[in-house]
């Protein structure tokens, strides 16, 4: 992540329970891309690839979720439609009415909802490594684990809290399966370092799966996912389950690729994200 971003413009928006929320504009002119932060373990320093690449021909909106990087730390809040308010608040504060969507693993939940709630405000969809929980998950209470007994216990509750550079070192590994990855994972780990555990424990007891599910039918906006055909967090037939179920989405793999090959390998990525989101004659141009 040696890109260093130039925003054009760094403000707060004020989400509906008040929460300020760290935002940046890059570049200018049409389209408008926002990215939809992931998972609240890290911020928007990770798309910083993308930022550099996209805002050279777009203008690109990110921010920092709630509890990480310079946005607020509510001991509250942490839910898929909280974290799509906030993503409302940011298009209203940078004078967005409409945007194309770009966001990787959990934050394509955000993104569903906005785009089932909101349609007249988001334009393409763009998910790497999209995580849907489609079926109800059973067994396993995640905040009741009371110790850790194999390496698998650190995702835990109790693991976070007593043991959470080796769970942040364990996670990016696994992330960053590709070979030669050490100097990601270096970097991503002294991100996750500054993640609070108490917060991603109230998010975890704050997430309603079984809600995103039955929003996908309405995402009519044209869906490109992204998936790295060696990633060991997310399988590729959850991914294909989803462009099925999505009316229009269809799949790109990157052969050899883990769960963020937008970090790992943006030069597989960025053009990807770039060609659809300006589309293209074969769909219909631009949204």
């Amino acid at each position: 992540m040696s890109p260093v971003s130039r925003a054009t413009y760094k403000g707060f928006a004020v989400s509906e329970d008040g929460t300020r929320i760290a935002w940046q504009r890059h570049g200018a002119g049409d389209p408008v891309i926002l990215f939809i932060p992931t998972w609240n373990i890290v911020d928007s320093r990770v798309v910083l690839h993308q930022v550099d690449f996209l805002s050279a021909q777009a203008t690109v909106v990110t921010f920092d979720p709630r509890g990480a990087g310079a946005s607020e730390r509510p001991d509250h809040g942490y839910d898929f439609t909280m974290h799509a308010a906030d993503t409302l608040a940011v298009l209203d504060a940078a004078g967005v009415e409409r945007a194309s969507l770009v966001t990787a693993s959990r934050g394509v939940n955000s993104a569903i909802l906005l785009a089932a709630g909101y349609p007249e405000r988001v334009g393409r969809l763009v998910a790497i490594a999209p995580y849907v929980r489609l079926e109800p998950k059973t067994g396993g209470t995640f905040w009741t684990i009371n110790e850790i007994r194999e390496e698998a216990d650190l995702f835990s509750a109790h693991g976070w809290r007593t043991e959470w550079p080796a769970f942040a070192r364990w996670f990016m590994r696994k992330v960053f399966s590709e070979p030669d990855s050490e100097g990601t994972i270096r970097e991503l780990v002294a991100i996750a370092l500054e993640a609070s555990p108490e917060i991603l424990i109230t998010q975890e007891r704050e997430l309603n799966w079984d809600a995103i599910p039955p929003l996908l039918t309405s995402v009519t906006n044209p869906t490109l996912l992204i998936h790295g055909d060696g990633d060991v967090t997310t399988p590729m037939s959850m991914v294909q389950a989803l462009a099925d179920a999505l009316p229009d989405g269809r799949l790109e793999v990157i052969l050899g690729g883990g769960h963020r090959p937008d970090i790992r390998t943006p030069e597989r990525v960025n053009g990807l994200i770039a060609e659809f989101v300006n589309g293209s004659p074969t769909d219909g141009g631009a949204a």
